[in-house]
């Protein structure tokens, strides 16, 4: 990775922090980084021109990964009640996790849902696609 690469999110974060060029030369010396003022905001100024593309990538990659984390963590908070409601005496206490059990069903269907809706979606966009590619293998 370049240093123009490995720079980048400390560029943002100065973006992000609202700091003025003095606290943004600062930060980034701070980080490993000395760069001139102008270098300063003609990365800061590719990095606004590429925000689109950093916004399609997100859509594409991260909001997979991202997806699947609050599903995870959602199934581990859901087995963690479980593991609480079956060492807790009290049945007030069980009646309190009980609940939160409940309530956090609330969170994992919509994920289920818009898991199955998502591969619904997927394996038609690529079935559409491969018959697409198929009629191009036909024409001489």
């Amino acid at each position: 990775m370049n240093t123009k690469d490995s720079i980048k999110p400390f560029i943002i974060q100065t973006i992000v922090m609202r700091l003025s060029e003095k606290e943004s030369l600062s930060y980034l010396e701070d980080k490993g980084f000395k760069i001139s003022s102008p270098y300063y905001y003609r990365l800061k100024r590719k990095i606004a021109e590429s925000r689109f593309v950093r916004l399609s990538l997100i859509a594409k990659q991260g909001f997979v990964d991202q997806y699947l984390e609050r599903i995870d963590q959602l199934e581990t908070i859901n087995r963690e009640y479980w593991k609480l409601y079956n060492a807790e005496k009290n049945n007030m206490n069980k009646a309190c996790i009980l609940d939160k059990i409940a309530e956090l069903q609330t969170y994992i269907s919509p994920y289920y849902d818009a898991s199955q809706y998502i591969m619904e979606k997927s394996i038609k966009n690529n079935n559409e696609r491969k018959e697409k590619f198929d009629c191009l293998d036909v024409i001489p």
